[in-house]
């Protein structure tokens, strides 16, 4: 299984409750690299673009998610 990416890693912190600052502290990324992915994805969620299920990224265009794969 891979893993996840330490800016994902970062996003899912800062969804559990901790500040983006702690959470690129925890992670060692920089807090700008927390506040531009959840900008990133908040952008992708309102232009409706589907998100990974298993890492949380967004799904380009162009590509798809195989769902035969996924875990039920």
């Amino acid at each position: 299984m891979k893993t996840k990416s330490r800016t994902q890693q970062a996003l899912d912190l800062v969804t559990g409750g901790l500040t983006a600052y702690a959470a690129a502290e925890q992670v060692g990324i920089t807090e700008q690299a927390v506040y531009a992915a959840k900008r990133r994805l908040e952008k992708a969620k309102e232009e409706g673009k589907e998100q990974c299920p298993c890492c949380g990224q967004v799904v380009r265009d162009g590509f798809e998610i195989n769902r035969d794969v996924l875990k039920s």
